[in-house]
């Protein structure tokens, strides 16, 4: 929440300097342009060095001035300002033209072919900056739509390796979608945008991938581990690590792969990180990936009471689990009443 208010803060900034500048600029060519007829018009005489030169001399130069304020106008604001110069030289040249006619003013005439090339080299540089602006947006709309494909072609790819996950054990199917699905939740009460929640939902719905590479035989044991076995299974953070590395375009992937089962005290695995030393996006995942194996049916046990689980967080926070993570996983936890974010019974085989 706050930081789309920070964003929306953000933008009505720049969207008030945005129009300060327009102003500016305008307020500017109307100055300059009234001044360039005082100077136009001046008898005034300048001493440079030994000669004495005419201010109406320097009316070309100020005049110079006012109209770059006015091509900057169309240059940096597209349809507005050139509306705006175009109207304003529409007028001038109107002017200009009804003194050459009617009061046969000779001195309007250069000011009249002026404008009229000025008008031109407005239309012309509007006209060249819609055409950027129509190509820009023919590439931006063929990069999204690429982005779309990719994305779509990811998020499927990640489906089907969660399948094949779950296929090894009935007894963690879904589980890899419902740690996903708790950690974006946790994201989003931290304040997380968007993005990065996209982000963690996808590293936590692949952080048991490594799975893949444990042997079935372990993975469905339906008895307590031996030392062995559990040796063999605490392997799988690095195979999932190994796995994911090879996604370049996702490199974050591998993160919640690799450290989901470090400990907030530093007495987890693979590396023993400790604290913040742990990624964050792990230290979520660890908190979430917990809350599910409690709240689910395994085959050495049946699923916990939410109290019991929430005492359990209560008790580990600040050893297994981030503290401030785990505060929001007891958010969530308080504010299900009805035990409905848990997984389902399993079928009766």
């Amino acid at each position: 929440m706050m930081i789309k208010q920070a964003e929306t803060e953000k933008n009505t900034a720049q969207r008030v300097l945005y129009w300060l500048g327009f102003v500016a600029l305008l307020a500017s060519y109307l100055l300059i342009a009234r001044y360039t007829n005082l100077v136009g018009r001046s008898q005034e005489m300048l001493m440079i060095g030994d000669h004495p030169t005419p201010v109406s001399a320097f009316a070309g130069v100020v005049a110079s001035v006012a109209n770059i304020c006015v091509i900057s106008m169309v240059i940096f604001y597209g349809k507005t300002g050139f509306y705006t110069t175009l109207l304003i030289f529409l007028i001038r040249f109107i002017k200009l033209l009804l003194g050459v006619i009617f009061e046969h003013s000779i001195t309007s005439i250069p000011g009249t072919a002026t404008s009229v090339v000025l008008i031109i080299t407005l239309v012309l540089i509007y006209n060249r900056n819609r055409r950027i602006e129509h190509l820009k947006d023919v590439e931006i709309d063929h990069l999204k739509s690429q982005h779309v494909i990719q994305k779509r072609f990811f998020e499927q790819v990640s489906k089907t390796l969660v399948s094949a996950i779950d296929e090894k054990d009935r007894y963690t199917n879904g589980h890899s979608l419902r740690v996903a699905e708790y950690s974006e939740k946790i994201a989003r009460l931290m304040g997380k945008d968007e993005d990065e929640c996209y982000r963690i939902y996808y590293v936590a719905l692949l952080h048991d991938v490594g799975k893949i590479g444990i042997d079935d035989g372990i993975i469905r044991k339906n008895d307590r581990l031996t030392d062995e076995e559990y040796d063999d299974i605490k392997q799988h953070p690095v195979k999932g690590k190994h796995i994911l590395s090879s996604v370049n375009e996702y490199p974050y992937l591998s993160i919640g792969a690799k450290y989901h089962h470090e400990r907030y005290d530093g007495k987890g695995y693979p590396e023993g990180l400790k604290g913040k030393e742990i990624p964050e996006i792990a230290r979520i995942i660890a908190v979430a990936d917990a809350y599910d194996a409690m709240t689910s049916d395994r085959s050495y046990r049946t699923a916990m009471p939410q109290q019991m689980v929430r005492e359990e967080i209560v008790r580990n926070s600040g050893t297994q689990f981030d503290p401030e993570i785990a505060e929001k996983m007891l958010y969530l936890i308080d504010h299900d009443t009805d035990f409905r974010m848990r997984e389902k019974p399993l079928p009766e085989v």
